[in-house]
């Protein structure tokens, strides 16, 4: 009987299952490390705070991940949720939060940004960061997100910059590390010579242009407000991991771009909007 092929939310799911304390402990829990997920945990508190929401607001994080952000937002007062699809990060992020000052906290779930599991304009503020690129389109997902905001609720989300050199340099990679023989010289030189181990593949994801997504925002019935861009390199894919001691700082110090006219390098962008009437 033939196998049938996983599609993106499978791999999705089976990659943080097995990666999730390790995709934690990189992205989050590194002192020093330049990483462009902390930046982007930072650009999104900050879109929150410059809302004036009261204590006790709804928010939603669907892809909430390790947990990171729903912990600071419910230490600012905030009601929270977190959805992740993957069951091991939804481990994960109810540990972070409850190892955090919150033992009894259990409003994390596995559940998919797709069939939002709550009711209709029951949250203030609806945060997806690096979820709305995994999923077959971008209609179905912004049409759940906008039936649980409140009427002029606020939504905050990011996708990866189609023109950002950071992005275009890492469809070569992806395809350096599909190729047999460039995929053994690549494993060789991580394990051997950088010392980082095997070589993990990362589900595929789309990617947007930004000025297409606020066109597409707009007409699903969205009003942009702010952006910022994250994830700078002053070299391309591979070498802002391989370097990273070159990269990182350099990397943290372009963040500075985030909201600029040179923004638009960032291979992520982020957008806050808010629900037409």
């Amino acid at each position: 009987m033939k196998k049938t092929q996983a599609g993106p939310k499978e791999d999705l799911v089976d990659f943080y299952d097995r990666t999730s304390f390790a995709y934690h402990d990189a992205n989050y829990l590194r002192q020093g490390a330049y990483s462009p997920l902390k930046y982007r945990q930072f650009y999104i508190e900050k879109m929150i705070e410059n809302l004036g929401l009261p204590p006790g607001s709804r928010i939603l994080d669907v892809g909430c991940g390790p947990g990171e952000l729903v912990l600071k937002l419910l230490g600012r007062g905030y009601s929270v949720w977190g959805v992740d699809i993957s069951s091991a990060m939804v481990v994960e992020a109810t540990k972070t939060v409850q190892n955090g000052g919150f033992p009894g906290f259990q409003q994390i779930s596995q559940g998919d940004i797709e069939k939002l599991k709550f009711e209709d304009e029951f949250f203030d503020v609806v945060v997806a960061s690096g979820v709305l690129e995994y999923q077959k389109d971008d209609a179905k997902s912004l049409s759940e997100m906008r039936r649980v905001l409140k009427k002029r609720g606020h939504l905050i989300l990011n996708v990866t910059n189609r023109h950002s050199y950071v992005t275009q340099s890492e469809r070569f990679y992806f395809w350096l590390k599909r190729n047999r023989l460039s995929r053994g010289v690549l494993n060789f030189a991580n394990e051997h010579i950088l010392h980082r181990g095997r070589l993990n593949d990362f589900p595929k994801r789309r990617v947007h242009s930004p000025r297409q997504f606020d066109r597409d925002l707009a007409a699903a019935g969205f009003t942009k407000v702010a952006h910022n861009y994250f994830r700078f390199s002053p070299l391309p894919v591979p070498f802002e991991s391989m370097l990273s001691f070159v990269c990182g700082p350099v990397g943290a110090y372009m963040e500075r771009l985030t909201a600029g006219r040179l923004g638009f390098i960032g291979g992520g962008y982020l957008v806050l909007c808010s629900k037409e009437e």
